[in-house]
């Protein structure tokens, strides 16, 4: 029995990710709130890491955040680094079953977004970037987590809405019963 949601269409991922990465380059500038930005990219990547394979899971990841790299003034290829992980860290717990505004896929993502940020908070402070460590993991890991919770919310709700959740029973045209042919 396959895991994987086949209803999730290549052509609404494609809108998710060209709207997600507009955002990013239009709106994600402007959004500060003590440190913490938002980071479309990885909202992105961990609710797509939910119902994906891990190895899939990893490139979309790698891609999300060599765009988020190139948008803005980080250095290069860190972000990259730590959604191609994560993604496949998520991917490989969430074994595609997940998927959805569901209270599993929320706790998932949340962790996984806190830890992220963390890191890349700690990345920084490491390569100068940051000059106070306590400001880089409070003031930007943990803002920045508040903010893309609250994003990845509403990605959630899209990307569930666009698949089935369908049980054992839910045939079209038949009894919920198993009748021998």
């Amino acid at each position: 029995m396959p895991l994987r949601e086949p209803a999730r269409t290549v052509k609404s991922v494609w809108i998710i990710a060209i709207v997600a990465a507009v955002l990013q380059v239009a709106l994600s500038p402007q959004i500060s709130i003590a440190g913490g930005t938002v980071n479309f990219m990885m909202v992105l990547a961990f609710t797509l890491a939910l119902s994906s394979e891990a190895g899939s899971a990893a490139i979309i990841g790698f891609a999300c955040g060599l765009f988020y790299d190139m948008t803005s003034a980080a250095p290069v290829g860190l972000m990259a680094l730590i959604l191609c992980f994560a993604s496949f860290v998520i991917a490989s717990s969430a074994r595609g079953a997940l998927g959805g505004l569901t209270r599993d896929s929320v706790r998932l993502v949340v962790i996984a977004m806190f830890a992220a940020n963390l890191f890349y908070g700690f990345c920084l402070f490491l390569l100068g970037v940051q000059t106070n460590l306590l400001w880089a993991l409070l003031g930007h890991g943990l803002s920045s987590t508040v903010l893309n919770s609250l994003v990845s919310l509403a990605f959630l709700a899209i990307l569930g809405g666009a698949s089935t959740q369908r049980g054992f029973t839910a045939r079209t045209k038949s009894s919920r019963y198993k009748i021998p042919r």
